[in-house]
This record gives structure tokens, sequence and C-alpha cells, in this order.
């Protein structure tokens, strides 16, 4: 092989590892017009049977949901997209707001549902969103609480603009919405009471670590290293901005942590380490026997009871 033969095979051998690693991202980061990116595939693979309960669990709740006046409302946000929310109204006039923040590769048809009923029976509001680049929103990639915490502050901006700045708003996000509330904690406003971060990660590459070595791959530094190196190119931020530890460790109001026991795709621990983090009043739920976002399923009465406590101190 000469040596002009040898150059071109070196490069197209170049040319089909990069595409293969920017096909691997786009699966990860890029919108949810992708819905079978490798994450939700690892966890489909490790969890098919509690990840079908927890389906039709949320199935069921969303007939009631379903049934109910909801209010579409369309958003133009700083990064220029269109996010879309969907407020159903106390059925008697209130000042008090749940802002719900849904998970990775779910929308406000997903994690939202299993609570919407519940808040709606205390006489609250309920605003949940299709976040950046998820359900009927537009963007072009998932921020792992980047884009979505930003999302979040200018829904909180509509509601203080429409319904007046005397309006109380409870933040409860599950998953990546977890985190996004936790990355929140720090900057709220004074009309946020309190946040309840249901299965949490501690950062994006934290979960990403989990998750490589959970396939069975030690060494994860230089994989993690070059992943985030695209993400800055592509979708234009650092991963590294996902952390939400500072944020929780300087929370500006009270936190309720939520965990399921046997959590393995967002380790339990992660949990434990921002409850132990956070300076602000706190309590901690860990539902025995939960997988990842089941807790409301596995033990709905012991989570109600508690958000019931933390709505009779804090509200």
């Amino acid at each position: 092989m000469n040596n002009k033969i040898l150059a071109l095979s070196v490069a197209a051998g170049a040319v089909a590892v990069c595409a293969q690693a920017v096909h691997v991202y786009l699966n990860i980061m890029g919108s949810e017009k992708i819905p079978d990116g490798i994450i939700k595939r690892i966890a489909d693979k490790t969890n098919d049977i509690s990840f079908d309960e927890l389906g039709e669990y949320t199935k069921n709740n969303a007939q009631w949901v379903h049934s109910q006046a909801i209010e579409n409302i369309d958003l133009k946000t700083t990064h220029n997209y269109t996010v879309k929310g969907y407020l159903l109204m106390a059925e008697r006039p209130s000042k008090v707001f749940v802002v719900f923040a849904h998970g990775y590769r779910s929308s406000h048809d997903g994690d939202p549902i299993n609570f919407q009923r519940f808040y709606y029976e205390q006489g609250f509001n309920f605003l949940s969103f299709d976040h950046t680049a998820a359900g009927e929103s537009e963007g072009n990639y998932v921020g792992f609480d980047y884009f979505e915490s930003q999302d979040t502050e200018e829904w909180i901006d509509y509601l203080v603009s429409r319904f007046g700045d005397d309006i109380k708003i409870i933040l409860h996000g599950v998953s990546m919405g977890g985190a996004t509330v936790c990355q929140m904690a720090s900057t709220v406003p004074e009309q946020v009471k309190f946040i309840v971060s249901d299965c949490a990660y501690t950062g994006a590459l934290d979960e990403f670590d989990s998750v490589i070595k959970g396939m069975g791959i030690k060494h994860t530094g230089g994989i993690l290293r070059a992943f985030n190196a695209m993400n800055r190119a592509l979708a234009g931020f650092d991963l590294e901005l996902t952390d939400v530890r500072d944020s929780v460790k300087n929370s500006k109001v009270p936190m309720l942590f939520v965990h399921g026991s046997k959590d393995d795709f967002v380790p339990t621990k992660m949990g434990y380490e921002l409850y132990d983090l956070c300076n602000a009043p706190k309590d901690l739920f860990i539902a025995d026997g939960a997988e990842h976002a089941q807790s409301i399923m596995i033990d709905k009465e012991g989570y109600e009871n508690k958000l019931s406590q933390f709505i009779k101190k804090y509200i």
C-alpha cells in the first residue's frame, strides 16, 4: 500500500469515526424529534418492566387530566424559540401556582400528569410545559438543566406578569426536571416558596459517567471530555454548567428531595448528596423499592403526605 492510499484510508477511517461520534451525540443531546436516544434505549433495556409500569400509571392519570379545560400558551424565549405551555386553573380563584419541570425525553404529557390532580385538589393552579427541544416546543438541543432552567425562569416571569407579583409558586421537577429546579434554587424570585426535587442528578457529566460505567466501561474521562467538547461546539454551552451542587448549597427556599431507593439510573446516592449539601430548610423522602421516577407510583401516599406537610408549612 503506497503512502497516498494509506493516507486516504486513514482519512476515511477518521471521517467514519467522527460521523459515528456525531450520531451518538445527537442521539443524546438532539431534539426530541430523535425519540430513541441512546440514554433512553439504555434505560428501557435495563428497566423494561418498571418503565412499562410507570407508563401505564401515567396513562391512567392522563385520563383525568385530559378531561380538564387546559389553556395552551405559546411563549417566545430569549433563545428565540417558541415553547409550549399548558395551564390548568384551579376550580376557584387561587394565587398559588405549581410550575412543573419534566424529565429527559418527556413532555407536559409525561411526568407532570402524575401530580396534576393532587395539586388541583389542593386548590392550586398548575403550569406544565414542553422544555426547549422537547414535545411540541422548538429547539435543537437538550440542555440537561442548562436550557431548561432558563425556560422555567421565563415561565415564572410570564406568570408574575400575567397574574401579579403577589402570586405564590411551588417549583416541582422530576429527573432532569429535578435537576432543573435545583439549578434555580439559589436564584429564584420571591414568589417561589419551596422546591420539590424528585430523582435529580448532581450534574449531567456525573449522570453520563454513571450510565457509561453501567455499560462496563471503567475509564470515562476521555469519552466525557470529547463529548463535552462536541457539546460546546454544537449546542454552545459547557456541560460543567449543569452541575447543581452550588445552587442547592445556596438555596434561597426550602427544598424537598425525593428519590427511589432502587434507582440505578440516577443513583440514589445523588439524592442523598444534594440533600446533605442543602443549607435551607429541607426534608428527604426515599420511596422504598422505587426505581427511577417511580416514587409517586410506588408510595403515592407517603409522597403526597410529604408534599402536604410542605404546603401547610410554607404556603
